[in-house]
């Protein structure tokens, strides 16, 4: 299995490269890194002079970004770059995680969002829809040190059923890179409330009984944890509550290699991902990268859970 890595001329390199790099090392996969050319597309056509000129031009920037590529790379990984054509970015990154039976597609966040935080273009979402194999998303100006490995992964749960699921998946996979898991659930106070600072008393009531609710059911979560054969190396709970979401994520500590996991909405698109509306608004300010579980891949990634009995 493989790590695959999209980059793209004009957009940047080192953060989706360095997360891919941090997982192939923590999973001990090979890393495949890919540039998706859709100005050959379709590969077989015929091309007059002006249109062969803009390929090859298009062609040499593609080359250009993959000698890049090679010296951010750490030199300790099994690394493969290539120049991928398909009719657009999005369907030529799903071939080649399908062609090189990926684990995991990393790309990185918008290059127009804020530094530090995750904003979406098209291409990632629509990998978010479409991908059988969870994607990370690295922040904007992401870096982390070339030898690093996981420290801990971050599962994000909501008190559904299925993000339950996605946490014992969590749990095995972080077993599977010799890191630790925390489970975390995440919640900001209404704008109103607190602008207006009324109903406070009766918000802190609400907010006080739904950790409640979350640590009784996380504790359930462990107990299944704690009977896989293999488990990972420490397991911990969390709850981030603040006025504001990009406060709430940054009521908890977080590590230098980790990743925070959250998963897709059985029931919509990316505006319904795992914790509902929500979702959306932790991934965009979450400080560490994410890895998003789309809908497609939910089923093969929560398999990786043993069966407790």
């Amino acid at each position: 299995m493989s790590i695959v890595v999209g980059i793209a001329p004009g957009h940047e390199l080192r953060g989706p490269l360095q997360l891919g790099a941090l997982l192939a090392r923590s999973y001990d996969r090979r890393l495949v890194v890919a540039v998706v050319n859709s100005a050959a597309w379709p590969p077989n056509r015929s091309h007059g002079v002006v249109d062969g000129e803009y390929q090859e031009f298009v062609s040499a920037e593609a080359r250009s970004v993959l000698d890049e590529a090679r010296g951010i790379v750490p030199g300790d990984l099994a690394a493969e770059y290539l120049v991928h054509r398909s009719s657009s970015a999005r369907r030529g990154l799903l071939e080649l995680c399908e062609a090189h039976d990926a684990m995991r597609l990393v790309v990185g966040a918008k290059g127009e969002g804020p530094a530090g935080e995750i904003s979406l273009g098209s291409v990632v979402t629509g990998l978010l829809h479409g991908a059988r194999v969870p994607v990370a998303v690295a922040p904007r100006g992401y870096t982390v040190a070339d030898s690093a490995r996981l420290e801990r992964i971050t599962a994000a749960y909501s008190g559904s059923e299925t993000s339950g699921e996605l946490v014992l998946g969590a749990a095995a996979v972080a077993a599977e890179a010799g890191c630790g898991i925390r489970i975390a659930s995440f919640h900001a106070r209404p704008r109103a409330y607190a602008s207006a600072a009324v109903g406070l008393d009766a918000e802190d009531g609400v907010i006080a009984e739904w950790e409640s609710v979350i640590r009784d059911e996380v504790g359930q979560l462990l107990g299944d944890i704690s009977r896989f054969e293999a488990r990972p190396a420490s397991v911990s709970v969390a709850v981030g509550a603040s006025a504001g979401w990009h406060e709430a994520l940054r009521a908890i500590d977080w590590r230098a290699a980790e990743v925070l996991l959250v998963g897709s909405s059985s029931l919509g698109p990316l505006a319904r991902i795992s914790l509902g509306s929500h979702a959306v608004k932790i991934m965009r300010h979450s400080p560490v990268p994410v890895v998003v579980v789309p809908r497609r891949a939910t089923e093969e990634y929560t398999a990786q859970a043993p069966v407790s009995g």
